[in-house]
């Protein structure tokens, strides 16, 4: 690894590793990176074939797109979108399968974890805008697999590819599902919001919501609630954590040069929010959430049509539904004052809301920016 850059942080060569001279470490933003006990290292190369940014795998050929909603208006309400993961999610525990998803610890930090039970989805449903450590998640649905057990496996499109790099094989009993990414923010940034939020409210936090739709799917909220009964609730163009992620100021280094926001993709099923559906297909738009479905192999095909009695669903295209200039299809631009703000963050030791006065661009930033998307947006609708 020359860069940070070339790293995505899958945790991959840390698993495949069969010495264990591997082991992922935080940097100073609290990102993890390899690190190589070199005395132990036995020059394999193992760790260097199931990297997913050097060895990418090869994607699949064709892509179905679909937008839904689940018709069980509880677990849509629960859901960051349509609710279409919970759906997929019980449909494969009730084939006896695992599934693995990220999760929230008692510290809000985030974690990949496998649950059998379907009480057990609630940890893992909705959105939340941190990297998930995958830990030994891909070992461990490894040894599900090889049991012959049904795995689900969700994440973002580099941990999807980390995954299948670590197995080596296709599984016809793994169903892999990324979901859409903007790219993830500084872990260190959220425990200093976390940090701020509790003595604000002097209490600890007792739960974290990103996606409350008290106010419509489409005006979320952040809702933050503490164990003495307080709560926090604010639009997330209000939040400054929101605000800060959403700028691009502080994510990390690899999500400026992502290489698997490409369509079609490598997993089976790709998931996400349907923003924009108020104008491209109004009849499946009430506020309540709806997704965008991308099908990427038949595997995904099978496993969606178990489910489609309990959906309300249409066919629909794929530049419409997730135009091309989304960033979820693109890398984001850095932010100008990314460099100024990791140094107030780590040198100058600044508080939260003082590293949030960075996220404000000049008039001329705002103007050059403006430009840049005008352009792809022209350029898109040329094509």
């Amino acid at each position: 690894m020359k860069s940070k850059s070339e790293c995505c942080g899958c945790s991959a060569c840390e698993q495949i590793c069969p010495v264990g001279c591997i082991k992922m470490k935080e940097d100073e933003e609290g990102f993890l990176y390899p690190k190589i006990d070199e005395t132990k290292c036995i020059h394999c190369k193992k760790c260097e074939k199931v990297c997913p940014i050097r060895y990418p795998n090869k994607k699949n050929k064709e892509t179905k797109t679909y937008v839904a909603y689940a018709k069980d208006e509880e677990i849509r309400k629960r859901s960051s979108s349509g609710g279409i993961f919970s759906l997929l999610a019980k449909s494969v525990l009730l084939q006896n399968g695992v599934v693995f998803g990220a999760a929230f610890d008692a510290q809000f930090q985030v974690h990949h974890i496998g649950v059998t039970k379907i009480e057990e989805l609630e940890k893992l449903r909705g959105s939340k805008y941190l990297q998930s450590r995958v830990e030994h998640t891909f070992c461990e649905a490894e040894n599900y697999l090889k049991a012959g057990k049904l795995v689900l496996y969700s994440g973002t499109a580099c941990q999807i590819e980390g995954l299948q790099k670590y197995l080596g094989k296709s599984y016809e009993n793994l169903l892999t599902i990324d979901v859409l990414c903007h790219g993830v923010p500084l872990p260190k940034i959220w425990k200093l919001y976390l940090k701020q939020l509790k003595t604000k409210y002097d209490s600890k936090i007792e739960k974290v919501h990103f996606r409350n739709k008290k106010d419509g799917w489409k005006k979320y909220s952040i809702l933050i609630r503490f164990e003495n009964a307080k709560k926090y609730l604010t639009s997330f163009k209000k939040d400054k954590f929101m605000k800060m992620f959403l700028s691009n100021i502080n994510l990390r280094p690899s999500c400026h040069n992502c290489q698997f926001k490409a369509i079609p993709r490598s997993s089976d099923i790709t998931l996400g929010d349907c923003w924009g559906i108020e104008d491209y297909m109004p009849e499946m738009d009430d506020d309540g959430g709806t997704s965008v479905i991308l099908v990427h192999t038949v595997k995904g095909e099978e496993q969606l049509k178990k489910i489609k009695e309990s959906m309300v669903y249409k066919k629909a295209e794929l530049d419409k539904a997730l135009p091309p200039v989304s960033d979820s299809r693109k890398s984001v631009r850095t932010h100008p004052n990314r460099k100024k703000y990791w140094n107030a963050l780590l040198k100058e030791q600044k508080t939260f809301e003082e590293l949030y006065e960075f996220v404000e661009k000049s008039f001329f930033q705002k103007v050059i920016g403006g430009i840049g998307n005008l352009v792809e947006c022209l350029f898109h609708r040329l094509r």
